[in-house]
């Protein structure tokens, strides 16, 4: 388990000073695969830094495993980070090494003898998909590849936890679903909890089980990944959401296009959130035909988070007036959450 209480992070130049995390409280749980996102600035990997301790926090205890990483000696600190792997964005390889040497690199020192240590090195090449590749070198490899060695490397040590700093960033859309797709594995067949940074909510969306949300230093929403999607409390976290579905881009074409919508008096935009069980219900079709409403459908997403579909529908009711009002108020006594969002 990993515990931040009440985290402070303040960088200093000269007179000047930035509180770079501020009062951070978070619980992530064994096994957990924790997503922090945020945009540029936001604090998220300076966060990640304080959980082990690559930057002390100002003020504020980290607890990873049951130790207080921040009341430890400098080699009680060393021993406990063996047991906490990071990735970064670029890689961060030795060039001169070969994949084989850079994933044994944490290994020096070990008790391991020679051949353990070459079959531990060989079995995480195997792990992530580049048994061949072991005599390469970084130079020779692609951007997902790099970043394969890099996850074979920090588990070299079996640790616990395994951070991920904007480890997807500097890939193409495939390659990252490859990378987050290994990682999923990872956790799944050893367990480990897994701590990913981010900007990019799709990646938060395809991988985590809990996400917090970051702001100016500060967690702004938290909570299990289909709950915050499902009714995300924060402005901020609305606007990643709606990056995510292309509901921004209705919302502007409505916003300065309107015609061509082809929308007569009367009409009333509706938006409908189908959440779990509900999303299998034919509740267009049933109210148009209870009701003698026309429904159109206009705009249209669905999710799997977590096993669950969460949809959303942007529609346009026609009819006499009171019959529309009366399938609005049938939708929303409905399973399904209904918003109105214009009256023509």
């Amino acid at each position: 388990m990993i515990v931040i209480e009440d985290a402070y992070k303040t960088f200093e130049s000269g007179a000047r000073k930035v509180d770079a995390v501020r009062g951070v409280s978070l619980t992530i749980q064994d096994g957990e695969i924790f997503g922090v996102i945020g945009y540029s600035g936001a604090g998220k990997s300076t966060l990640i830094r304080l959980i082990n301790l690559l930057e002390r926090p100002t003020s504020g205890r980290i607890f990873v495993n049951g130790q207080e990483l921040t009341a430890l000696a400098p080699k009680e600190l060393r021993q406990a980070r063996r047991k906490i792997g990071m990735i970064f964005q670029h890689f961060n390889l030795m060039k001169s090494r070969t994949v084989y040497s850079n994933v044994a690199y944490p290994l020096r020192g070990s008790p391991l003898s020679k051949e353990e240590r070459r079959d531990k090195v060989m079995n995480l090449l195997k792990l992530v998909g580049l048994e061949e590749k072991a005599l390469a070198y970084p130079s020779q490899l692609s951007g997902g590849q790099k970043q394969r060695v890099a996850i074979a490397r920090a588990l070299a040590n079996d640790p616990t936890v395994l951070l991920c700093d904007e480890a997807t960033s500097a890939l193409d859309p495939q390659t990252t679903q490859d990378i987050l797709r290994l990682l999923r594995d990872v956790n799944r067949k050893l367990g480990i909890t897994i701590v990913l940074i981010t900007h990019e909510i799709a990646v938060v969306k395809e991988i985590c089980t809990r996400l917090a949300v970051m702001d100016a230093g500060r967690v702004v929403e938290e909570g299990a990944i289909y709950d915050v999607f499902s009714q995300p409390k924060a402005e901020l976290t609305q606007r990643f959401i709606r990056t995510t579905n292309n509901l921004a881009r209705f919302e502007e074409l409505l916003a300065t296009a309107p015609d061509s919508l082809s929308l007569k008096p009367g009409d009333v935009i509706a938006q409908m959130e189908f959440h779990g069980g509900s999303a299998g219900h034919a509740l267009v079709s049933t109210l148009s035909r209870e009701y003698g409403v026309d429904i159109s459908i206009v705009f249209g997403n669905i999710d799997i988070l977590q096993a669950t579909p969460l949809g959303t529908l942007i529609v346009i009711f026609r009819g006499p007036v009171d019959q529309v009002q009366k399938a609005l108020l049938a939708a929303e006594k409905s399973e399904v959450q209904v918003e109105v969002l214009r009256r023509v």
